[in-house]
């Protein structure tokens, strides 16, 4: 959205949302975009150029335009809540079942502390490839 120094210079309605549509109905409309208009939420609500039309710089060959710009890639909170509740819960799963069952508790959470670590292991290699 445009800067609060530039607000003026666009037209469109301001909304708490960021992005200023629902990720529901921007995919929607990606698949079926016989469904989206002129009058919908997501023309009302994306920056338009009051007085200029945006144009294309000769020299540059791009411009600075406002509007909604998607950004494709993995959510790396959920990636690693993901890995919390795999190797912390099911470790802990794990070392229940194996001391009820073998009536071992010492070797169940031996087991079980060792996947913990394991999943520190392959936590911080997922960070350090994908940072």
């Amino acid at each position: 959205m445009p800067p609060e120094t530039r607000k003026h210079e666009y037209l469109y309605q301001p909304c708490d949302l960021v992005p200023p549509v629902g990720e529901k109905l921007m995919a929607h409309l990606f698949h079926h975009p016989e469904d989206a208009n002129e009058r919908s939420i997501t023309c009302l609500r994306a920056p338009k150029k009051r007085k200029a039309k945006l144009s294309v710089c000769p020299q540059q060959g791009t411009s600075v335009g406002w509007g909604i710009h998607l950004v494709e890639g993995w959510v790396v909170a959920r990636v690693w809540l993901l890995i919390l509740i795999l190797f912390i819960f099911g470790s802990l799963a794990f070392g229940i079942c194996w001391a009820a069952l073998q009536h071992d508790v010492q070797t169940a959470f031996a087991v079980s502390a060792y996947i913990v670590s394991l999943g520190g292991l392959v936590a911080g290699t997922m960070q350090a490839f994908m940072a």
